[in-house]
Formats: C-alpha cells, sequence, structure tokens
C-alpha cells in the first residue's frame, strides 16, 4: 500500500487544490457542481464521497501543468526565442537560472501567471496526485464504486509529473525526502505507471500509461524495455488535454505568449523545416506580419496552437513509434527505424527517407523527427541532454539585449528546498 505523502500544512494545501480545481473543472468540462464551494472543509475532502473531485483537481492541475512546462521548456530548449526582452522570459530563453528562494523564475511563477511556469505547478501536481493515490488505497470498492478508474487516472498523471521533474530539474527532491537525481524520478514515474496498469487502466488511459512507461524507460536508457513497452500503442492513439479561454488558468499558454502576447517568436531553426525541400506540415509556421510591441523583433508563430482552446498532446502514436525506432538504431535494425520514418512520413504527406543507412545518419534523422512530431509539447528539452543536440543560439551567443546565452539545460532545486527541506538542510 502507498503511503500518502506528508506535508506541513496537508489539510490547508488539500483545500487550496480543491477550491482551484473547481473552479477549473466548471471552466474546462462542468465536471462538477456544488452549491456553497465556500463551505467545503479540508476534513470533506477526506471522505470517500469526494474520491470524484479530488481525481478531477488532479487531471486540471496537470492540465496547468503541462502548458505552462512546455512553454516554459521551448524557451529554454531551444524552441522559442524572447521577443519582448522581458526581464523574465529572456532569463529563461539565455538559459541563465536564478535559483534564489521563490524570487527564481522557474520556482515563484505558478498557473495563470503571464509567464511561462515550471517547479510550483509540477510540485503541486505530484503531491495531490500522490496524496489522492494514497487516500484510494484507503477507501474500499463499497465507498468508491469507481476506485479502480480513479486510482488508474491518477497515477497516469502522478507518473507523467514525476518525468516532467526528471527531464527538467538537475536534482529532485520528494515530500521533504533527501535530494536525488532524475534517474530516481523516472523510476517513480515506470512505479505510478505500472499502478495504472495493474489497476485495471483501458483505452486511453491504458495507452497513455504504455507511452509514458516507455519515455521513461528512454530516459533510463532502457531502450529494449522501452520498445517492448511502445509497441503496444495502437495506431492512431493520441491522448490529449483540453483548454479553453474561460479564464488566464485554462488557456493554452503556448498560443498565449506566442500569438495573443506576442512575447515569444518561434526559433529560426523551426521558421522554415522541410524535409528534401518539401514543407514538414508538422512544423507548420508563419510570418505574422507583426512585430513585438517593445522590441520590434518580427513574430513568427506556430499554427500548431491557433487559438486558447487549442489541445496539446500528453501521449500519441508517433512518440511511442519514435521510441522503437530509436531502440532499433541502437540494436542495428536499421531498417525497421526506416520503415516507421517512412510511416510517419506518409501520414504527413513528406517523401520517404533518402539519406544513408548507416546508425549515424538514422540517429540524425531520429533528431529530425522527435522535434518535428513532438514539437512544442514539452519534449525537445529533455532531448538536447539525452541526444546531445547542440544548443541553439550557441553558448556565448549575445542574446540582443545585453546579455549572452548560457548552458544552463536543466533546474538547480531553487533555494527554498533548501530551506524547506530538513532532509537537505539538516533543520
Amino acid at each position: 500500500m502507498m503511503n500518502r505523502p506528508t506535508n506541513r500544512s496537508l489539510r490547508t494545501a488539500v483545500l487550496v487544490l480543491a477550491m482551484s480545481a473547481l473552479g477549473a473543472c466548471d471552466a474546462l468540462d462542468e465536471l462538477l457542481s456544488v452549491d456553497a464551494p465556500s463551505r467545503v472543509s479540508a476534513s470533506d475532502l477526506e471522505n470517500p464521497a469526494t474520491a470524484g473531485l479530488l481525481v478531477a483537481s488532479v487531471a486540471n492541475e496537470f492540465r496547468c501543468t503541462l502548458t505552462y512546462y512546455a512553454a516554459a521548456s521551448a524557451l529554454t530548449g531551444n524552441e522559442w526565442r524572447d521577443a519582448s526582452n522581458n526581464s523574465v522570459l529572456n532569463i529563461w530563453d539565455q538559459r541563465v537560472h536564478d535559483t534564489s528562494g521563490y524570487g527564481s523564475q522557474y520556482a515563484s511563477a505558478d498557473c495563470g501567471s503571464g509567464q511561462p511556469a515550471l517547479y510550483r505547478p509540477m510540485s503541486r501536481t505530484r503531491w495531490l496526485a500522490d496524496y489522492t493515490l494514497g487516500l484510494l488505497a484507503e477507501w474500499t470498492t463499497e465507498e468508491v464504486p469507481n476506485k479502480a478508474a480513479y486510482e488508474a487516472e491518477v497515477a497516469l498523471y502522478a507518473g507523467y509529473t514525476y518525468i516532467l521533474f526528471g527531464e527538467s530539474m538537475c536534482t529532485v527532491a520528494f515530500d521533504e525526502g533527501p535530494e536525488q537525481m532524475p534517474a530516481d524520478a523516472f523510476n517513480l514515474a515506470i512505479q505510478r505507471f505500472d499502478q495504472a496498469i495493474a489497476a485495471g487502466a483501458s483505452g486511453a488511459i491504458l495507452h497513455a500509461a504504455q507511452v509514458g512507461k516507455a519515455r521513461a524507460q528512454l530516459n533510463l536508457n532502457q531502450k529494449s524495455a522501452a520498445m517492448s513497452t511502445a509497441s503496444s500503442v495502437p495506431n492512431g492513439f493520441s491522448f490529449q488535454l483540453n483548454y479553453s479561454n474561460a479564464e488566464a488558468v485554462t488557456r493554452n499558454k503556448l498560443w498565449e505568449f506566442n500569438i495573443d502576447h506576442q512575447n515569444v517568436t518561434v526559433a529560426e531553426p523551426y521558421r522554415d523545416v522541410r524535409y528534401n525541400d518539401m514543407p514538414d506540415p508538422r512544423v507548420a509556421v508563419k510570418d505574422a506580419q507583426a512585430t513585438n510591441s517593445q522590441t520590434g523583433i518580427a513574430i513568427f508563430v506556430s499554427e500548431k496552437y491557433p487559438d486558447a482552446s487549442s489541445p496539446i498532446e500528453m501521449a500519441g502514436y508517433a512518440e511511442a513509434q519514435l521510441i522503437i525506432a530509436e531502440a532499433q538504431i541502437d540494436a542495428g535494425n536499421l531498417d525497421g527505424a526506416v520503415a516507421i520514418f517512412n510511416a510517419l512520413h506518409s501520414s504527413a504527406g513528406l517523401p520517404e527517407y533518402q539519406g544513408d543507412m548507416t546508425a549515424g545518419a538514422l540517429t540524425a534523422q531520429l533528431i529530425y523527427e522527435r522535434a518535428a512530431e513532438n514539437y512544442l509539447e514539452g519534449q525537445h528539452l529533455q532531448d538536447l541532454k539525452r541526444l546531445n543536440i547542440p544548443l541553439y543560439p550557441p553558448t556565448g551567443t549575445d542574446d540582443g539585449f545585453g546579455g549572452a546565452y548560457g548552458d544552463e539545460i536543466c533546474f538547480e532545486l531553487p533555494a527554498t528546498e533548501f530551506q524547506n527541506n530538513p532532509s537537505i538542510s539538516g533543520g
């Protein structure tokens, strides 16, 4: 049985989370209806009758986490560039990060903020997901008839949140525990995906858990295992998270920052992506014929997210296939990898692969395919590290605003973690 995470202000945190989720659920899915949410107490939320509320809360927290995370990783991970000379956006883009307290840009920003966010949304989602899993373990099926389905869904979101921690942070720490390496977060992700599958996950939840588990295994360099896991994902599968223009916290932030606010612009390498001189529709970008009002920098926008309600794919068949292709290259099955590339090209209306049949050439093609298929989905930052992709702009390049690009593509634990975590601070 899974232990519930500890927290010094557990009841307060649960109440705040649930109350914020009520608004999000109403705006996004109309999942919940309550007459007097101001009268909900923290102890009420630890009642089996609130299981549906807690599960919906986890789902909505992760929706917020993913869109903010994708925006943050797009700036730090080569896909976007700051166009506004905003002091916060510029730091994300520069790859030079401040770790001081909650004054650091990646530790202070949160859902509803007008800037990318990372540490707070991830931390809250992970804590609430594990807390909810602990409660579900204590409740019976008589008390919660949908217990198995709820456990599978919450474990799925917990797994993905652990993946995001592992892919973004240089080190991690959970529930006042010791400082650990990203690999520990990936192993925890695999545990949660296994929990989702063991709970009887089916349909979209099952296949999303399989993609997530394969992604975590790939990050651990367990390529054969990742291929085996990904092979169960059916053709055409796509797990998307939905957004709306109801309020700031429910919007697709990739649309908001790039198209609505025009504070970021698509990075130069993504502005005219072609394969054999044919435009790649997976990275459709256009000149907005506009400039940022503060800097005059030209705005190029992605057509992948045309409005505030555009969904973001969390997991999909193409991602699973590229995990298999990478494992096949590693195993020397080059023809198998090419077959996957060609199938993806066929779906996109692109010509077949015509490059060299060497492991090096196919790895370069894999990098291209992952960049195209997963564009602005929060995955390229990890690919920079895992596949040793050159940084753009290169380290030391003038950023145009009086600074220079650094090489920090993972985020250190913020000082607040050291100050408040006795396992690290010694307090």
